[in-house]
């Protein structure tokens, strides 16, 4: 028998990769980019009770009462936090502030999450309340707790809110006027026009006549806004070299401190020549003591209001500098990714190696994944979690070794002709091979029921797709077993279609897998079985549903 041509299974792997491409598209498509919702006094009544109306000033929301008076600001993590992926998708939080900037609380307004990761966030209100009674300069340096059961969700929950906060920090309430040319000049004569500084949000690049920058216009404001001298704090103009690493000057902007303290500072040219030259770490962890500074005579309290000021505004400028890593710096590795790559190397060795002809081993390495995988870390591949990466991005940063690990899940079957995920990955899958035969009584269907059976998995992933690309009511979590693992975040139907699995794989081998698993469909339809495999019936009528979607879905 001839050989088909050596095209045609390239063809053949690239057609299923440009399908599953396609589907994403499809999903990516239905779902919008962003997740902000227009606010109204209702929904904010439990932070402000007398809230009349919401206006927008400064970047965000400020909440009024009827006679006109500010009680507060809310704003909103999306669109600032789009990007954030928790366990399937982003969050949208909304954040409550009183009249000084401080944190009321924090409310869910939206979330492209697991509904069951989501509910267990909400349960924990201590999550919540790490957040509150602080200001956005406080948070900079927090290390958020993150809730057990749903670490991912909980965790793209607080970068969401301490990135929105950043955001915010970088408009005061208390001096809302930015540095204006004039005062540049003052400390800069070859200054002659300004703009935005993208590296340092809230701060501007000063240019000289040629376009050229020649230094940084910093202010202390906001983040010095909760620091008070004698009366109240102060706001100060910082001229840093253009790269922001080191002061070359400050001038007092404004203060709510009394005007003879204030004059007393101004008048004394030796106190504000005292951090010119150095650099914003060592300002950022100065000794006041240590280092000798004094505060001016008549105005102590006021002087060192001031060079706290400077302090904390040094700090955030240190923070903008290390958000501006690069993308590897930026991987956030956790136990459970390392853990990924290990189950990952271990499956290989059994998928490549003679160890999979050992039972032993084999069985040693399946208790292995049902104990770790599905008990330990918990994180398995999931129509919820896939669907949800598909609409939202993934959580390369966050996760990085479980996007790994769905990496090969869905790339092996086409290049390598395995199962990868489903026979030497999935716990749920290890825990049914365990049961294999274990009683004496075994049931077989017939060859047209088995038939009939196995195209239930098809059919559900078909489901999956119309019910994300149509947003359709339809909770994914309940169509698999796979959150049964974390009893804190499983509802009652993926423990149902866990149990139930698992009794029926008692008596017919790897029943769920191949009569109930959608997920594992959609490996199946990947998947390349060598030189023999062929354009089938599943690749056309999954192109027919894709590109039904693609067509007729909404977006």
């Amino acid at each position: 028998m001839p050989s088909p041509p050596r095209w045609k299974p390239l063809a053949l792997r690239l057609w299923r990769i440009a399908l599953l491409a396609l589907a994403m598209l499809a999903i990516r498509r239905s779902h919008p980019t962003s997740t902000t919702l227009p606010l109204t006094v209702d929904r904010i009544h439990d932070f402000f009770p007398t809230a009349a109306s919401l206006t927008t000033q400064n970047g965000m929301q400020a909440v009024k009462d009827s006679s006109g008076i500010t009680l507060g600001h809310v704003m909103q993590t999306s669109p600032e936090g789009d990007d954030i992926i928790g366990y399937s998708g982003p969050t949208n939080t909304l954040i409550a502030l009183d009249p000084r900037g401080k944190v009321l609380g924090l409310r869910i307004l939206s979330s492209g999450d697991t509904t069951d990761h989501l509910a267990e966030v909400v349960r924990e209100r201590s999550f919540f309340k790490q957040f509150t009674n602080q200001k956005a300069a406080d948070l900079a340096s927090l290390q958020p707790q993150a809730v057990s059961g749903a670490t991912l969700t909980s965790s793209a929950i607080a970068e969401g809110v301490l990135r929105r906060l950043g955001k915010s920090a970088t408009t005061s309430l208390r001096f809302p006027d930015a540095i204006t040319l004039d005062e540049v000049k003052k400390l800069e004569p070859h200054a002659a026009s300004l703009r935005d500084s993208t590296a340092h949000p809230g701060s501007q690049e000063v240019l000289d006549a040629t376009g050229t920058v020649i230094a940084l216009a910093v202010r202390t404001a906001p983040a010095s806004d909760g620091t008070v001298g004698y009366k109240g704090p102060s706001d100060t103009f910082m001229l840093m070299d253009p790269t922001g690493t080191t002061l070359r000057g400050i001038a007092l902007r404004r203060s709510y401190d009394t005007e003879q303290y204030v004059g007393y500072v101004t008048g004394d040219p030796a106190f504000l020549k005292t951090f010119d030259g150095m650099t914003t770490e060592k300002i950022a962890h100065i000794d006041f003591n240590a280092a000798g500074v004094e505060g001016v005579s008549g105005a102590t309290q006021t002087s060192y209001g001031i060079a706290e000021g400077l302090r904390l505004r040094a700090g955030s400028l240190l923070h903008e500098e290390e958000s501006r890593r690069s993308w590897w710096q930026q991987l956030r590795w956790r136990w459970q990714d390392t853990g990924h790559v290990a189950i990952l190397l271990a499956a290989f060795a059994m998928a490549f190696t003679p160890l999979r002809g050992r039972p032993w081993c084999r069985h040693l390495h399946h208790v292995l994944l049902v104990i770790y995988g599905g008990f330990i870390a918990g994180e398995m591949l999931s129509q919820g979690l896939l669907t949800g990466w598909a609409a939202h991005g993934t959580p390369w940063r966050n996760a990085t070794g479980l996007v790994l690990l769905a990496a090969v899940a869905l790339l092996g079957p086409v290049f390598t002709s395995k199962q990868l995920y489903c026979h030497h990955i999935c716990p749920h899958g290890a825990l049914q091979q365990l049961l294999v035969r274990r009683l004496p009584w075994q049931w077989s269907p017939s060859k047209r029921l088995d038939s009939l059976l196995s195209k239930l998995p098809f059919a559900l992933l078909a489901l999956v797709l119309f019910s994300v690309a149509y947003a359709l009511p339809v909770n994914l979590n309940a169509l698999e077993p796979f959150d049964a693992y974390l009893f804190r975040v499983a509802g009652w139907a993926s423990i149902a279609i866990a149990i139930l699995g698992l009794l029926l794989s008692l008596f017919t081998p790897l029943a769920y897998c191949r009569y109930g698993c959608p997920t594992g469909a959609l490996f199946k339809l990947l998947r390349f079985t060598g030189d023999a495999d062929r354009f089938g019936a599943r690749d056309w009528l999954a192109a027919l549903c894709v590109t039904f979607v693609l067509l007729l879905a909404p977006g």
